[in-house]
């Protein structure tokens, strides 16, 4: 047999490089999706995707009430036990009045005003968020 005329390295190349394959999706026809529904729509029909929006919020909700009441109960439960502990602390006193009657009946309030101000604007923050979460188209 003679031998082979001799080829130069493009095609050379060519034939080794295997052919070049078409990918396609099995779901190339399917249909697109539509509109996203809004989230207020989702609350209005009581979908699970509404139950999952409202439960959340409920959640966050109830997370900040039992974070600022348990951190209002240690002060206000805190100041007698403090002055039941330690009885030297039962006798100071402030001028005339004796100092856990000043911090009980005097002090805590400027605390419970603190505990409900962070209340108020962590709720409203809260209430923010998620009115925002529902305006999203």
């Amino acid at each position: 047999m003679p031998p082979s005329p001799p080829q130069d390295d493009a095609t050379a190349r060519s034939s080794e490089t295997p052919r070049r394959v078409r990918v396609t999706s099995p779901r190339r026809d399917a249909r697109r999706r539509g509109a996203r529904r809004p989230a207020t729509l989702e609350l209005q029909e009581q979908t699970g995707l509404g139950e999952v929006y409202l439960s959340a919020l409920l959640r966050a909700q109830l997370r900040l009430s039992v974070a600022i009441l348990l951190g209002a109960a240690v002060v206000v439960l805190g100041l007698p036990a403090l002055f039941a502990l330690l009885p030297a602390a039962r006798a100071l006193h402030v001028g005339p009045i004796p100092f856990p009657w000043l911090a009980i009946g005097v002090l805590i309030y400027p605390v419970v005003f603190v505990a409900a101000r962070i209340y108020v604007h962590q709720a409203e923050r809260i209430e923010r968020e998620f009115s925002d979460l529902m305006a999203q188209p």
